[in-house]
């Protein structure tokens, strides 16, 4: 999982705005994958956790679909126990705001709310299994 990790870090990273956008789709579709199964495990805080799938789902609705690629591969026990075994995707989703938000910046105004959406998603997945 760490590899596919890593592939998302360069393409949220890249200059070229087609790249950091398909790779924001990418991380918001595993966080997305990823709150929907940990939503019904009994760890945490359910609600939380159907936040932030649903703010996934809505910022990754703004953005235009990746030209290639395919969905990253999401097996349940890729997910650790306790809180820490949620923290990558919650990083992950915290940077897939960043670059939207930059690109945002750049006169792409409906990125503005997907950004928004992705940080609302990473607050709620990272606050999931806090207790």
């Amino acid at each position: 999982m760490r590899t596919s990790m890593n592939a998302l870090d360069e393409a949220l990273e890249s200059p070229d705005p087609s790249t950091a956008l398909a790779g924001a789709w990418e991380a918001l579709d595993l966080g997305e994958r990823v709150a929907d199964a940990v939503t019904w495990d009994g760890t945490g805080d359910e609600l939380l956790a159907l936040t932030a799938a649903q703010a996934c789902l809505a910022a990754r609705t703004l953005l235009p679909l990746p030209g290639s690629g395919r969905p990253h591969h999401l097996d349940a026990s890729d997910i650790q126990p306790g809180h820490g075994g949620l923290a990558p995707y919650a990083d992950l989703l915290d940077r897939a705001h960043r670059a939207l938000a930059y690109l945002a910046e750049q006169d792409l105004l409906q990125l503005g709310e997907a950004a928004a959406h992705a940080a609302t998603a990473a607050r709620a997945l990272a606050g999931v299994r806090e207790l």
